[in-house]
């Protein structure tokens, strides 16, 4: 079950932080993100659209008097995050972010200690962007029509710039193929699908679903392919050469592929170069695009292998 986030920011912060989210306990059972920065004005953004955070409480437009947390209100609620497992923390950190109970993510601003090339580890950090994890039941119910019937999923690939549902929808697609009776295996490798905590799925992904947590993509697959037998592969955001072919030796193998990527329109998605492969073979058999009006996971347009227009979309 996931963690209400209000309940985990009053939990671990420091006493004056803790009474200002009391006071806007209401606001926050609402909020998509919140920002702290170290001596800047705290910031919530809501399905209504940006504010900032009064002492009082209050949310308002502009930052004049607004609640400005400190270097100890963000140092003290990240030690408290990190205490209850910071071994588990450790490659996340190293990645920027960690994910904490209810799978809720919590993104790191601060220096970067870099050995041998590679980031070690995040310290002195002086702000945090914690992102509302919030599952959406029925998020997919209009695409499922269109890439599944009981026999079949078509390979399908959700795209949209960041913001507009695609993990959301995704989600929900897995929820539905997998109480649908498939074995559906997602390849969960920054934690925003399953929405992991110490391996445990905070989302319901469906009674059939296996969730590989933290693997890179074209690792997790092939992990997948090898050992849980998948109906279908669930993964987000791909793009780099190894999760294309990745995504190629799942499809040869028989194995229904669904997945995001950035991006605006057709013509976006056709000119990366990277996905040429994939496009050129006809292996996605359905490209749906998504906006964020009237809200996130709205439907631009669905186009099938042969990037024809299908449905009346607006």
């Amino acid at each position: 079950m996931i963690q209400a986030i209000k309940n985990i920011l009053i939990e671990n912060a420091a006493a004056e932080l803790k009474t200002v989210f009391l006071r806007c306990s209401e606001a926050l059972e609402n909020a998509r993100e919140i920002r702290l920065r170290q001596g800047l004005p705290l910031a919530i953004r809501a399905a209504e659209g940006d504010f900032f955070i009064s002492q009082s409480g209050n949310l308002q437009k502009t930052p004049k008097g607004a609640f400005l947390p400190s270097a100890m209100h963000i140092t003290d609620m990240v030690e408290k995050l990190y205490s209850h497992s910071l071994y588990a923390f450790d490659n996340e950190i190293k990645n920027g972010y960690i994910t904490i109970s209810g799978g809720h993510r919590v993104g790191l601003c601060g220096r970067v200690a870099v050995e041998n090339g590679h980031i070690k580890t995040i310290k002195h950090v002086s702000g945090l962007s914690v992102r509302v994890a919030r599952q959406v039941i029925g998020a997919a119910d209009h695409i499922m029509p269109y890439i599944y019937n009981s026999e079949k999923m078509s390979n399908t690939i959700i795209i949209s710039p960041p913001g507009h549902g695609k993990t959301t929808m995704l989600r929900d697609a897995v929820r539905r193929l997998s109480n649908a009776g498939n074995n559906v295996a997602v390849i969960d490798e920054r934690s925003e699908i399953a929405a992991c905590h110490l391996g445990a799925a905070q989302m319901d992904l469906g009674w059939r679903t296996d969730v590989i947590d933290a693997a890179p993509k074209a690792m997790g697959m092939m992990m997948a392919l090898r050992a849980l037998s998948p109906q279908i592969i669930a993964v987000d955001e791909i793009g780099g050469k190894e999760d294309v072919e990745a995504v190629a030796t799942m499809v040869r193998c028989g194995i229904s592929v669904l997945c995001t990527l950035h991006g605006r329109d057709m013509a976006d998605v056709a000119d990366r170069e990277n996905l040429s492969p994939l496009l050129k073979d006809g292996v996605f058999e359905r490209f749906i695009f998504l906006k964020d009006k009237p809200k996130p996971g709205s439907i631009a347009a669905i186009y099938d292998e042969n990037h024809k227009k299908v449905g009346n979309w607006p």
